[in-house]
C-alpha cells in the first residue's frame, strides 16, 4: 500500500478495494457496482417522489418539485452508472404507477400520449 503526501506535509493512505468514498452524493469504490448502484439510485428517486406526492401540491407545483427534487439522482448519475434501456424502462413503470396511485396519471392517458390516438 502506498502512502501520499500533500503539500502541507499531510499523509494519506491509499484506498483498498473495499474502501468507499462519496462522489456526486453516491458512494463508490474503485470500481463501481453498477447493479447495486441502480437499485439504489432507482429507490431514492422513487422514495423523493412518493415524497413529493404525499405533499398534495397542485399540478403544476408537483411536477416542478419532481423534476427538482427527485429526477437530479438519475440525473447526476448518468455518465457514471450504465444504465440499459430496460432498467430505464423499468423504472419508468415504476413511476407512472406511483403517479397513477396518487392519481396524477391515469393508465388510459398513455395509449393517447404515446401513439398519437
Amino acid at each position: 500500500m502506498r502512502n501520499f503526501t500533500t503539500e502541507y506535509d499531510d499523509t494519506m493512505e491509499a484506498m483498498n478495494d473495499d474502501d468507499m468514498y462519496r462522489y456526486l452524493g453516491h458512494r463508490q469504490a474503485k470500481q463501481i457496482k453498477h447493479a447495486r448502484m441502480k437499485q439504489k439510485l432507482g429507490e431514492e428517486c422513487l422514495n423523493r417522489t412518493k415524497s413529493t406526492l404525499k405533499t398534495k401540491l397542485n399540478g403544476k407545483n408537483t411536477i416542478k418539485a419532481i423534476n427538482t427534487y427527485a429526477t437530479p439522482v438519475l440525473n447526476f448519475s448518468f455518465g457514471i452508472v450504465k444504465w440499459t434501456p430496460t432498467d430505464l424502462q423499468n423504472l419508468q413503470t415504476k413511476m407512472k404507477t406511483l403517479l397513477t396511485k396518487y392519481r396524477f396519471h391515469h393508465p388510459v392517458l398513455k395509449k393517447r400520449l404515446y401513439h398519437g390516438k
